[in-house]
């Protein structure tokens, strides 16, 4: 069995010199009255061993231990407590620690000391205070230094506990009287073992709430990869694309390649046929000057000869050969123009030659680069190019007639577009006539009025008149019969234009109410004509349709069929995404986007099949049992199943209801 052989103590709590209190094999009784140490013996084995606080040895701070009684002159303060340990029967108790270990599962813990060669262990604590109050505190197991960690190690190997009952304190007898059953049951647990385990579980526990957070962590890790792996497929598909694109590129290029053989191939042709022309020129020009020659020296000849004849006829004679002498020179200044002309053309000529030459020399290096060039596309990449052409030609052939349906479609949609226009222009004709007949009675309305108001100012003129005539002479009767005459008279008039104006607002009411009607109608059908714009798109997406570019399937509009009850109702419902445009995928929106850029056809909306993904449908509980709930509008639309993302993307969640 192992036991506490000795406690040495220096300088702790009262004890101020170096003292030895013996444990004797069996049960060792320390009594003596109160004050003298006894309790301080059993705080120097907790301190020693570690199995408490400070608080724990009755004492606030660590430091409170040390006995201050023998101070000297160090600078520091120190006690030391050693605990020996009699462990000659240690094989019977390490046997069973390693049992324990075996059940418990726990791992092997590195030994610096060997015990099992020793029959005494001897823990000791030092506790260190500078005269600055910083203090240190050291442990040693037969006398070799070591941690806490370490020093519990050791301990545990013992069958002594930190939290254990090894050591009943003073007070603890009464307190465990005074327990209730729970706090005993956990002493009991904590006596046989049981406690240990509960500790270990609730360790277990810990570990295993910092396993679920890693997992935690880990599955967020794993997530943020997942979401890169698909950023990084998404990259090697933009990669793969480039690809793709790339080899488009130097395809294109070696078409360049070829049309520009051809092209030089041509021009060469041009340049032979041009050297040949000039050659052809050069000879007539030459031929034309040995001509011109031949005539200047047989002119000359003749001009001798005349000349003679000057000499021997008389002077109305030598007038005549004169003016016909003149009439030669001016012929001959004209062949000599004529000859410095020709010169200047050979001078031109020869100098074209020489260009043309130079030009020649220059161009025949890269005829000869162009001929093998040929010689490669020929063996090599024509054959492919027009098994490619072939290919391409059968294709466009399908796009060309897909297009032609197209083009009826659209002309039945642009006929019918014409006949509301027609329609319209109808209504404009009859309304410009109702307009202009409105005009005038307003205007005819204006004129009664300021004719209304003249005779109101003549009337009032003639009751000033009348009243200044009857003040003045009473004896006019006759006159004054004769302007009440005239006053009833215009009083008549004035009832006939007040006729005529009710009447005139009562046609221009008319006609406003007509105009009304008309400019309803007109609504109506602009409206319509507006649907029917929208059906068939806006300028820019009517050149996408109309060009043969492949993969563009055709407007939202035209892609799906409804029943005309619905039809105003999902018209209302999509508004301008009838006129979006639906692509296969988004390259071919790419190339519709350049077409557009390049025409200056302003823009357009597409809507790729490969990147439009339909929203998740969902009816609100019970609200399919409304009244009058229809369906949801994208049910509504009966067209190809690979267009239904489309129109779950056009009209969502929206519903249809009978009013």
């Amino acid at each position: 069995m192992v036991f506490v052989k000795r406690v040495e103590l220096s300088r702790f709590k009262s004890f101020g010199g170096s003292n030895s209190v013996p444990f004797l094999p069996g049960f060792t009784v320390i009594s003596g009255p109160n004050g003298s140490g006894k309790s301080n013996i059993l705080d120097a084995l907790l301190f020693c061993l570690g199995l408490a606080s400070s608080k724990g040895m009755r004492a606030d701070r660590l430091p409170d231990l040390i006995n201050n009684n023998h101070k000297g002159n160090n600078k520091t303060l120190e006690t030391i407590v050693s605990v020996t340990f009699d462990i000659s029967d240690f094989d019977e108790i390490e046997s069973s620690f390693e049992e324990e270990k075996q059940i418990n599962n726990e791992e092997e813990i590195d030994e610096k000391i060997n015990l099992k060669s020793l029959t005494e262990l001897k823990i000791t604590r030092r506790l260190r205070v500078t005269r600055k109050g910083s203090y240190a505190s050291t442990f040693f197991v037969n006398d070799q230094p070591c941690s806490a960690t370490e020093l519990q190690t050791q301990l545990n190997r013992l069958r002594v506990y930190p939290e254990g009952y090894n050591v009943v304190l003073q007070g603890d007898v009464t307190r465990i009287i005074t327990m209730n059953g729970k706090e005993r049951r956990e002493i009991i647990d904590e006596l046989a073992g049981v406690a240990e385990f509960d500790r270990k579980i609730n360790q277990t526990k810990t570990t295993l709430e910092a396993v679920k957070e890693r997992e935690e962590k880990c599955q967020i890790i794993t997530q943020e990869l997942s979401a890169y792996g698909e950023k990084l497929q998404q990259d090697s598909q933009k990669a793969a694309k480039y690809q793709k694109l790339k080899a488009q590129i130097q395809e294109k290029k070696q078409w360049a390649i070829v049309l520009n053989w051809r092209y030089l191939q041509e021009r060469e042709k041009q340049v032979n046929q041009e050297i040949i022309r000039l050659d052809n020129d050069q000879k007539n020009k030459q031929e034309q000057l040995t001509l011109i020659r031949e005539q200047t020296a047989i002119a000359l000849h003749n001009l001798e000869e005349l000349n003679q004849q000057v000499k021997a006829l008389g002077e109305e004679e030598q007038i005549s050969i004169a003016s016909k002498l003149a009439t030669q020179k001016a012929k001959r200044q004209q062949l000599n123009q004529r000859q410095v002309e020709l010169a200047k053309s050979f001078q031109e000529n020869t100098a074209n030659e020489v260009k043309i030459n130079i030009n020649q020399q220059e161009i025949e290096p890269q005829l000869i680069n162009l001929k093998q060039q040929k010689d490669e596309l020929e063996k090599n990449q024509i054959p492919q190019l027009d098994n490619k052409k072939n290919e391409l030609k059968n294709i466009l052939a399908q796009l060309k007639k897909s297009a032609q349906q197209i083009a009826a479609e659209s002309q039945a949609w642009v006929a019918q577009q014409t006949a509301l226009n027609q329609n319209i222009n109808n209504i404009q004709t009859q309304l410009n006539p109702k307009l202009t007949q409105k005009a005038l009675l307003e205007e005819r309305c204006q004129q009664l009025q300021n004719i209304i108001k003249n005779d109101n100012e003549k009337l009032a003129n003639l009751e000033t008149q009348i009243n200044e005539q009857s003040q003045q002479q009473p004896h006019f009767n006759e006159d004054l019969s004769a302007i009440v005459t005239t006053i009833q008279n215009l009083a008549q008039k004035l009832s006939n234009l007040e006729q005529d104006i009710s009447l005139s607002q009562e046609t221009v009411n008319r006609l406003l109410t007509e105009q009304r009607d008309k400019q309803r109608q007109l609504d109506k059908l602009e409206a319509t004509k507006q649907a029917q714009q929208e059906a068939q798109g806006t300028y820019a997406s009517k050149i996408i349709l109309n060009s043969d570019l492949p993969g563009v399937c055709g407007l939202v509009a035209q892609l799906g069929q409804v029943e005309t009850v619905y039809q105003l109702a999902l018209e209302i419902c999509a508004g301008g995404r009838l006129g979006f445009i639906v692509v296969e995928d988004d390259t071919i929106a790419a190339a519709g986007i350049k077409l557009l850029k390049q025409q200056k056809a302003g823009r357009a909306t597409f809507l790729p099949l490969n990147k439009i993904k339909a929203p998740r449908l969902h009816q609100s509980g019970g609200i399919q049992y409304a009244k009058g709930y229809i369906n949801l509008a994208v049910n509504l639309i009966t067209c190809e199943q690979k267009y239904r993302p489309i129109f779950a993307y056009v009209f969502g969640n929206t519903m249809v209801f009978a009013d």
